[in-house]
């Protein structure tokens, strides 16, 4: 089990709260490497990855979509939605992994370059360590749906499951469990007590400081559903 205290030796911290950093988002990228072990040609990538009603292969384009389309509003510090740079594209299975990683890459390196500003999220003014987190959300969450679907373990990394869920889910508490299943607790995937189960939850991507402490859920319901 890991804990604020336990972590402060080997995590970055601001202040009392673990950050998720822009590497973060290539690293979680980079444990997608499981799902490029299944053939292109396998049934798998036509099954549904619950509890999103797209398939295997839909829901790996759908990552790579979506931080393309985190990347546009954080190069522009865009103040209100842009028009969707990319919605899907047809690809081997492979490719469409590959594309997650060269997709994560862009979007680290626009972090880097973001620094003290914001750019805007439907839920919320988001600073670089918001995006990051709710990347690193994206990229995990829909992994483990793709994998499950695809008979594959898919291996979370701890660290950077911890620092997301302290940054982007606030209101959970590290010491109920591990990193990885809180993560998947958090937006509904496992069970973990203490963690509430919110169909409608929602990621705090503004400074921390602006958090009301309460947990977040979105006003309108999620792409996937």
């Amino acid at each position: 089990m890991v804990t604020a205290a336990a972590d402060r030796t080997v995590i970055r911290e601001t202040g009392s709260v673990l950050r998720p950093e822009p590497a973060d988002v290539t690293a979680a990228a980079a444990a997608l490497a499981a799902l490029t072990t299944v053939n292109d040609d396998d049934p798998g990538w036509s099954t549904i990855a619950l509890p999103t009603q797209w398939t295997a292969a839909r829901t790996v384009e759908h990552i790579a979509d979506a931080l393309l389309f985190y990347a546009a509003q954080v190069a522009r510090r865009a103040q209100h939605r842009l028009p969707v740079l990319r919605d899907g594209r047809p690809a081997p299975a492979w490719e469409q992994v590959d594309n997650v990683v060269t997709a994560a890459h862009v979007l680290e390196g626009l972090l880097h370059e973001l620094g003290s500003g914001r750019a805007w999220h439907p839920s919320g003014l988001a600073d670089a360590s918001g995006w990051a987190g709710m990347a690193v959300t994206e990229i995990l969450v829909h992994g483990h749906d793709a994998a499950a679907a695809l008979g594959v373990e898919l291996a979370l990394p701890g660290q950077v499951c911890a620092r997301t869920v302290a940054r982007v889910f606030p209101w959970v508490s590290l010491t109920v469990a591990e990193p990885e299943q809180l993560l998947l607790a958090v937006t509904g995937r496992a069970r973990v007590s203490g963690v509430p189960a919110d169909p409608q939850w929602w990621w705090q991507s503004a400074p921390l400081s602006e958090w009301d402490r309460r947990p977040r859920r979105r006003s309108s319901p999620p792409g996937w559903g």
